[in-house]
C-alpha cells in the first residue's frame, strides 16, 4: 500500500485546520512530539510511520456514556483487556471507515487473541449518532467492537484526555441543521487492561505497529 498517495485522499478537511494544529501543539508541548509544518496542511504532515509512547502512562479519567444497545458503559467496564479506541462519527465518508477497517484487520491479525482486545469507536456527532446508528455502524465492521455516544458536551469533556478535537463543518450545498460534517482529530489511542493511555497513532499508522503493541500488553 502506498502510504504517500493513501494520505493525500484523507487529508483533514480545511475547515477543521485551524482547531487540529491547536491539538497538535498541544501533542508537541505534552508528549514531545517533533515539530510539525505550519499551515493549513500542517495536519498531513505527520510522519505514518511515528506512534507516540505515553510515558509514564497516561492514567485516564472515568467516564460513561452510552453503547450501542442503550446501555450505560464505563471505562472502568472495559478494564482487564487493552482497549484500541477511535473518536469518529457514522456519516464520515473517509477516514472512520478506513480506521474501523484496520481495527477489523488488527483484529484478524490478533488471531485468538483477538477477542482479548476491546475495539472501541466513540461518537463525535451525539445529535445523529443514536445507539441504533452506532450500532448499525460497527456492526458492519465487526459485530464485537463497541460504539458508545452521548451529548457533545460529554464527548468532549472526554476528549479532554486524548486531546480530542471536533467542531461541525457545514456541507456544502445543504444549508439544513442536518446537512453537515465533522472535522475531527484522527488519531488512534491504545489503553492498556488498567485503564492508562500508553499509545497514540496517527492515522494511518501500519497495523503491524498496532498488533506488536497489543500482543506487548497481552503478554506483560
Amino acid at each position: 500500500m502506498n502510504t504517500t498517495q493513501s494520505r493525500s485522499l484523507f487529508e483533514p478537511r480545511r475547515a477543521g485546520a485551524i482547531g487540529t494544529i491547536v491539538i497538535l501543539i498541544a501533542l508537541l508541548i505534552v508528549l514531545g512530539l517533533p515539530r510539525l509544518t505550519s499551515g493549513d496542511e500542517a495536519a498531513a504532515t505527520i510522519d505514518v510511520e511515528r506512534k507516540q509512547v505515553v510515558d509514564p502512562p497516561k492514567e485516564l479519567a472515568e467516564f460513561t456514556l452510552t453503547n450501542q444497545d442503550g446501555q450505560p458503559l464505563s471505562l472502568s467496564d472495559l478494564r482487564g483487556k487493552p482497549v484500541l479506541l477511535f473518536f469518529g462519527f457514522t456519516h464520515c465518508p473517509d477516514i472512520c471507515p478506513a480506521t474501523l477497517a484496520q481495527f477489523r484487520q488488527v483484529k484478524r491479525d490478533l488471531g485468538e487473541r483477538g477477542g482479548d482486545v476491546n475495539f472501541v469507536f466513540i461518537s463525535v456527532d451525539g445529535s445523529r449518532d443514536t445507539p441504533e446508528a452506532v450500532k448499525a455502524y460497527v456492526e458492519q465492521f465487526d459485530p464485537e467492537f463497541v460504539g458508545l455516544t452521548g451529548s457533545e458536551d460529554e464527548v468532549r469533556a472526554i476528549g479532554g484526555d486524548f486531546f480530542v478535537f471536533f467542531n461541525r463543518a457545514q456541507t456544502e450545498g445543504t444549508p439544513s441543521a442536518a446537512g453537515y460534517s465533522v472535522d475531527h482529530t484522527t488519531f488512534t489511542y491504545l489503553i492498556d487492561a488498567g485503564g492508562s493511555l500508553r499509545t497514540i497513532y496517527p492515522f494511518q499508522a501500519p497495523r503491524e505497529m498496532m498488533v506488536e503493541d497489543i500482543e506487548g500488553l497481552l503478554t506483560s
